[in-house]
C-alpha cells in the first residue's frame, strides 16, 4: 500500500480526538503532494458524491462569497444537522468529515419555522484543507468507504425520520429488511391468532367441543383405522353430552365433530411452531431487542398455558358437578370466559406489538406536529383508553352469552318477552348471589345487551366529538371512521343472530368482528398514544473511545 492510501486509511478510522488531529495532519500531506499534479474535483451534495473531470484552477481554493455560500450548501451531507455539525452524522465515517470540516468556516445563517426564528451554521467549503482533499486522487476510495458505511443507515426505516435526525426502531435492529421481515413474521402471527380465535367459536357453535375426552401433550394423532374410530366413539359415548343430547349419533357424524376439535387444537400447536422457528432465527441474526425478546417471551408462554386452560375448559363439560348440570351439557362459562379472556389477551398484545414495529413515532412526536396536533391528540387518548375497557368488557359478557348458550333464549329485539328488563332477571338472587349475574340466561343476556348498546352510545359520542377536528392526524382519522362503522356492524350482527336463533355462521362472524373492533380500537390507541423517547442511529452507533 502506497504512504498515501496509510494515510487515507488513518483518516478513515479515526475515532477519538487525538486521532481526529492525526488525520487532519494526513489530508495537509495530501494536499502537499496533490498540488504537484492535477487531479479530479470530487464535489459533494446532499444525496450523492460524485467527482468531476475538469481540473480545479489554481485560484480555486478563494471563493467568492455567492459561489462559497452554494458550496456550503452542497458540503452537507443528507443526515448533517445544521444546529451541531461536530456531532450529527449518521455513520461511523462522519470523522472523516470532521477531519475534513475542522478547519473551515462557519457562515451563520437565519432559518425560520414555525412561528420561531433560530440560528443555525453551515461549512464554508473552500477552506485549503477540504480543497485539498477534493484534488486528492485518492479521494474516490474514501466517497466509496463513506457511501457503503452510510448506506446502511439511511436505508433504514425512515417513515417519519426528517432532513437532520433519523430515528433507529428501538424493537428491532438490522435495518429496513429486518424490520420488514419482523413485521410480516408478526402480522402473520396476529392472523394465525384471530384464525384461532374464530375457529374455537366455529367449534362451539358446531358443538363439538367435547367430542374428544383426552388430551395428550404430544403424540395426539389422530384415528387411522376402523378400529381407532371406532375407540375414540365408545369413549365420547361415556360423556354427558352423549348420553343427553346425541343419542343415536352415528359414527359418521361423530367423525365431524371429532374434526373440528382435533383441529382447532393441532392448529394452535402449530402455531407455537410458527411462533418459535421464526422467533430463534431472528434472534441469532441479531434482529431482536432485549425488549421485543422479553415481550415476545411472555407471549409464548401465554400461549402454551391458553392450551392448558383450554383442556382444563372442555374437562368441566365432560363431568359436571351438581352445580354445573345443566338441560344441555355444556362447559363451565367461568373457564370458557377464561379461555377467551386469554385469547383476546394474546391478541392484543400482538397487535399492540407488530403497530409498535411498524411505526415507531407518535404523530404528536413528529417534526411537523402543531400544538393543536398534540392537545387534540391527548384529548382523543384520554377517551380511547376507557372506551377499549368498555369494548373488552362487553366481548368477556359475550363469553358468558356462549357459555350459557343465552343467545337461543329471548329471541326478539328490543324488549325481552315484551319487557324492557325480563321477570327472570333475579330468579335465582336468593340462591345464588352474585352468581345470578353470570348463571342466569336472562341476566347474562341483558347485561350483554346493556353492555352492547352502551358501547355503541360511547362509539358514537367519541366519533362526533372528534370528527370534525382538522387538528387530528390523518391517521386518528381514519381509525375513528373505522371504528364507527365496525361497531355499527358489530350491533347489527348481534341482533340478527339473536333474531335467527344464532346459527353458526351468524355467531362466527359476529364473534370474528368482535376481533376486527378490538384490531380498530387498538389501532386508534396507538395513533393516539403518549410519545416516547426516540433512539437515534448516531446514538445507537457511537463508539466509546477505547481506554488509554
Amino acid at each position: 500500500m502506497s504512504s498515501l492510501g496509510i494515510r487515507l486509511r488513518g483518516v478513515l478510522f479515526a475515532t477519538n480526538s487525538a486521532a481526529r488531529t492525526h488525520a487532519a495532519e494526513a489530508m495537509m500531506t495530501m494536499r502537499k503532494t496533490s498540488q504537484k499534479t492535477s487531479s479530479p474535483t470530487t464535489t459533494f451534495n446532499r444525496r450523492t458524491i460524485f467527482t468531476s473531470t475538469k481540473t480545479p484552477k489554481a485560484s480555486s481554493s478563494v471563493l467568492s462569497g455567492a459561489r462559497a455560500n452554494r458550496m456550503a450548501e452542497n458540503a452537507i451531507p443528507r443526515g448533517f444537522s445544521g444546529r451541531n455539525p461536530s456531532s450529527s452524522f449518521t455513520s461511523s465515517s462522519g470523522y472523516v468529515w470532521n477531519a475534513l470540516t475542522k478547519m473551515q468556516k462557519k457562515i451563520p445563517t437565519r432559518r425560520t419555522g414555525t412561528g420561531t426564528t433560530s440560528t443555525s451554521y453551515r461549512t464554508f467549503s473552500s477552506s485549503s484543507l477540504a480543497v485539498a482533499a477534493r484534488r486528492s486522487s485518492s479521494f474516490p476510495k474514501l466517497r466509496r468507504y463513506h457511501e457503503q458505511h452510510q448506506s446502511l443507515l439511511l436505508r433504514r426505516r425512515r417513515q417519519y425520520s426528517t432532513s437532520e435526525t433519523m430515528h433507529q426502531n428501538p424493537l428491532v435492529l438490522g435495518g429496513p429488511r429486518a424490520v420488514k421481515q419482523v413485521t410480516y413474521w408478526l402480522v402473520g402471527g396476529c392472523a394465525w391468532v384471530f384464525s384461532m380465535v374464530v375457529i374455537g367459536g366455529m367449534t362451539r357453535l358446531t358443538r363439538s367441543g367435547l367430542s374428544m375426552t383426552d388430551w395428550k401433550f404430544q403424540y395426539e394423532h389422530p384415528p387411522l383405522t376402523l378400529e381407532d374410530w371406532e375407540r375414540e366413539f365408545d369413549k365420547y359415548k361415556q360423556s354427558p353430552e352423549y348420553q343427553k343430547t346425541n343419542i343415536g349419533m352415528t359414527l359418521e357424524e361423530y367423525k365431524f365433530i371429532y374434526w373440528m376439535e382435533y383441529g382447532h387444537r393441532m392448529w394452535g400447536r402449530v402455531l407455537g411452531i410458527y411462533f418459535a422457528a421464526p422467533l430463534a432465527y431472528f434472534s441469532y441474526k441479531g434482529y431482536i431487542t432485549s425488549k421485543l425478546m422479553r415481550r415476545l417471551g411472555v407471549f409464548f408462554v401465554l400461549g402454551a398455558t391458553q392450551g392448558m386452560i383450554g383442556w382444563w375448559m372442555v374437562k368441566s363439560g365432560l363431568k359436571q358437578t351438581e352445580e354445573q348440570k345443566f338441560d344441555v351439557p355444556r362447559v363451565s362459562p367461568y373457564r370458557l370466559a377464561t379461555h377467551l379472556a386469554g385469547a383476546f389477551t394474546i391478541y392484543t398484545g400482538m397487535v399492540w406489538t407488530t403497530l409498535n414495529v411498524m411505526n415507531p413515532v407518535s404523530p404528536a412526536q413528529l417534526p411537523a406536529a402543531t400544538e393543536a396536533l398534540i392537545s387534540a391528540t391527548k384529548q382523543l387518548r384520554k377517551a380511547a383508553h376507557p372506551l377499549a375497557g368498555l369494548i373488552g368488557l362487553t366481548a368477556i359478557s359475550g363469553a358468558y352469552v356462549a357459555g350459557m348458550d343465552a343467545g337461543r333464549a329471548y329471541n326478539t329485539f328490543p324488549l325481552m318477552d315484551g319487557k324492557v328488563v325480563p321477570d327472570e332477571y333475579l330468579k335465582d338472587w336468593e340462591s345464588k348471589g352474585w352468581r345470578n349475574f353470570f348463571e342466569n340466561t336472562a341476566a347474562v343476556q341483558f347485561n350483554h345487551r346493556v353492555l352492547a348498546l352502551t358501547t355503541l352510545a360511547s362509539v358514537s359520542a367519541v366519533h362526533a366529538m372528534f370528527r370534525g377536528n382538522a387538528a387530528l392526524s390523518s391517521q386518528s382519522k381514519l381509525h375513528l371512521n373505522a371504528l364507527m362503522g365496525v361497531t355499527v356492524a358489530q350491533v347489527g350482527l348481534g341482533i340478527t343472530a339473536l333474531l335467527y336463533h344464532v346459527p353458526a355462521e351468524l355467531g362466527s362472524a359476529h364473534q370474528a368482528n368482535a376481533l376486527i373492533l378490538f384490531t380498530v380500537i387498538l389501532s386508534l390507541m396507538h395513533s393516539a398514544r403518549k410519545p416516547k423517547k426516540l433512539v437515534f442511529v448516531k446514538d445507537l452507533w457511537a463508539h466509546k473511545p477505547a481506554a488509554a
